[in-house]
Formats: C-alpha cells, sequence, structure tokens
C-alpha cells in the first residue's frame, strides 16, 4: 500500500491511499461491532443482525439460507467459509447491523455508531496501536491520515483520497468502495440515517477514527452515492 501527498491548484492538501483490505479482517471487525451494538440493546439484537446477515449472504451466493445455521458465531462462520465465492461477505454483517438498528429506532441511529466506534476502539487498544495517539492532534485531517496508517497496520486500509476543505472540514473520495453492496441494500431498502440523510459504512468508520484520536465530536454527510465514486465531507459540530 502507497500513500501520497500532494497539492492541489487551490493549495489545499490530499492525501491518496491505495490498497485492498483484507476481507477476513474487515469480517472480524463488524462481528465485533455486533457484539459491542449488542451490550446497548441487549441479546435480541445479536438474533436479528445473525438473521438478516444470513439472508444477505444466501442471496449473494445465490442459494436458500440454510436452516442448520444460528447465532453469529455459525453465521460468521457460514460467511468466513464462503469468502471465495463472495469475498466482500462482511457486507452481510453490516448490512444486518443497519438492519437490526431500524428496528429499535426507525432508521439508523446511535447503534450503527455505537457499533463502529466500540468496535474500533476496542479492537485498537487490544492491538497496542492506539498508543500514543489518541489527543496527539485536533485536526480532523491529520487524524484520518493517522487513523489511515493504523488501517494499514491492520489490514483495513482501502483506497480513497481526503482534501482539507474549508471551515476543517475533510472532503473524501472513495472509488469503487468496498462496502458497495452494503449502503446499495441500505438505499434500496430506504435505510436512512435517524437526523436524516444517506447512510455510509466507509464515513461511519472513518469520523469515528479521526473523533476517537481527535477526542472531538465530530459527523459525516455523504453528497454522492454511485457504485464507482462515492464523495463526502466530515466536519466538526
Amino acid at each position: 500500500m502507497q500513500e501520497g501527498e500532494h497539492i492541489l491548484p487551490n493549495g489545499k492538501n490530499e492525501f491518496v491511499i491505495e490498497g485492498e483490505p483484507d476481507n477476513q479482517t474487515i469480517l472480524l471487525v463488524a462481528k465485533t461491532a455486533a457484539e459491542e451494538t449488542a451490550k446497548l440493546y441487549g441479546s435480541s439484537f445479536i438474533s436479528m443482525v445473525s438473521e438478516y446477515a444470513l439472508h444477505f449472504e444466501a442471496e449473494k451466493l445465490k442459494e436458500k439460507p440454510p436452516q442448520n445455521i444460528q447465532g453469529l458465531d455459525q453465521v460468521t462462520n457460514y460467511i468466513l467459509q464462503n469468502l471465495n465465492r463472495y469475498p466482500r461477505g462482511y457486507c452481510a454483517l453490516l448490512y444486518g447491523i443497519a438492519k437490526a438498528d431500524i428496528k429499535f429506532w426507525g432508521s439508523t441511529g446511535a447503534g450503527a455508531r455505537r457499533a463502529a466506534y466500540s468496535a474500533m476502539k476496542s479492537i485498537l487498544e487490544s492491538s497496542g496501536l492506539l498508543k500514543g495517539t489518541i489527543g496527539k492532534t485536533k485536526d480532523p485531517f491529520e487524524a484520518i491520515r493517522m487513523n489511515e496508517k493504523i488501517n494499514q497496520e491492520l489490514g483495513t486500509a482501502s483506497s480513497a483520497s481526503y482534501i482539507r476543505g474549508e471551515n476543517n472540514q475533510v472532503i473524501t473520495v472513495v472509488p469503487n468502495c468496498i462496502y458497495i453492496d452494503a449502503c446499495t441494500a441500505f438505499e434500496k431498502e430506504g435505510i436512512s440515517r435517524l437526523i436524516g440523510g444517506s447512510e455510509c459504512v466507509f464515513l461511519i468508520v472513518t469520523t469515528v477514527g479521526a473523533e476517537i484520536i481527535t477526542e472531538k465530536h465530530l459527523d459525516y454527510k455523504l453528497d454522492k452515492f454511485d457504485a464507482s465514486e462515492c464523495r463526502g465531507r466530515i466536519y466538526e459540530f
């Protein structure tokens, strides 16, 4: 994976990440996210995530959901065993989390955000990669740069470019997003954010990473959703 930085004609900074993440690692991160969110909602949340994820995965594999598979562990193993057939199987769990979140809020809200934040912080703390990072910068742009270096270490970084915008905003450009299958399902089923606007897995995890490092409250907005390229922005509030 290579990272490059240059100055745009308008004088703004941009850095680019190029790479392909490890699908198995992202799947396990998604599983951790579901488990962390269940601490907020209870065991019924895990049951719903498992059911929705199982049906999503089976549909992608063009087969009926196996009746002998139940619970998050078994569903995750089912997805894991079929990564050769559907490499982006982690999208099944991410879809399951969002779908279950709707049952509690009517749209994706506290659960989706809590899932990403708790899972990421738990994984980063156990890996030791956060040491000396939290609070090191209050600049979201620099925090995202630091977060991407951590993602490289974890094997969860994917191709994207980040531009320093006005008022400390960070503009994101994501070509061929690895989460497109989950987000396409969100769009198709009308799964939206509690505060309004489209949901975006990439922006959630990127925003949360910057929040952990800056210790600031950040949010995001998806400006363009497209299979070939998505655009959004992360900002302070």
